[in-house]
């Protein structure tokens, strides 16, 4: 036990050092930054490359932190700090839009909406995403699997779909040419796919090292939301989807203990 303990301490010493350079170290920097000994600094370096926890910079002998872990610091964020994050951007759509703006998140092989903001007015009703996001049949589901890695969309296609409405595109072939069209033009809208008379955009949120594991979307009735045109909703979308990432997302991380 103790063997093992010495080893993922100086594993831990890596990473640690790593995560104090966001420039990245060299092999020489990561061996004074540690004091670990040059070989044994570059078998960890490797391994932890190999795992994807690390990677290299630029195709330098650079080496920074790892899109996997990466994504693993973000999927561990607690739900109430990311909505708390995304907030001011989903309450600024919903004020230009005047209908529910939401952000949704993949966990796992699930995409979920995990914030919404809806306008603030008694005198109609509006549109609430549901929790769970089907790929087939929601835009934000759609807006963040296009961005995977090919492995786990062929796990995700081979998964049976309910065809919900006579506009819903359960073939294999439809889901992959949506998914294709999405990556082409950057968003995803569904029309009626999920409920009849509903209408719903989303753009992915790129994160810098970790891919895409949120959505930013707005929802909506097709005759109300429909008045906008798909350039005007998606240009706001992909603001707040940047603002997102750079801005509230970078203050989160600050936050960890």
């Amino acid at each position: 036990m103790g063997s093992e303990t010495g080893i993922l301490t100086r594993y831990a010493a890596v990473l640690d050092a790593l995560a104090a350079a966001p420039g990245g170290l060299t092999l020489i920097e990561v061996v004074r930054a540690t004091g670990l000994p040059r070989g044994t600094a570059h078998r960890l370096l490797g391994a932890l490359r190999g795992v994807g926890y690390i990677a290299g910079r630029d195709g330098r002998k650079v080496y920074v932190l790892g899109p996997r872990l990466l994504r693993l610091l973000h999927l561990g964020q607690a739900p109430a700090a990311v909505a708390a994050a995304v907030r001011p951007l989903l309450d600024g759509l919903t004020a230009r839009f005047k209908e529910t703006a939401f952000l949704a998140k993949l966990t796992g092989r699930e995409v979920r909406s995990v914030a919404m903001r809806m306008p603030d007015s008694e005198s109609q009703s509006y549109v609430q995403p549901g929790r769970l996001m089907p790929v087939h049949a929601t835009a934000s589901a759609k807006a963040i699997w296009a961005y995977q890695e090919d492995g786990a969309v062929e796990a995700i296609l081979a998964e049976p779909r309910a065809r919900f409405t006579d506009k819903t595109r359960s073939g294999e072939a439809e889901l992959r040419a949506d998914l294709e069209r999405v990556r082409h033009s950057g968003f995803a809208v569904c029309d009626g796919e999920l409920d009849p008379g509903v209408l719903s955009y989303a753009c992915p949120v790129h994160l810098d090292g970790a891919g895409v594991l949120y959505a930013i979307g707005m929802v909506g009735l097709s005759q109300r939301l429909g008045r906008f045109g798909a350039q005007e909703v998606v240009a706001a979308l992909q603001e707040a989807a940047e603002a997102f990432a750079k801005g509230p997302l970078a203050a989160v991380e600050s936050d960890r203990p």
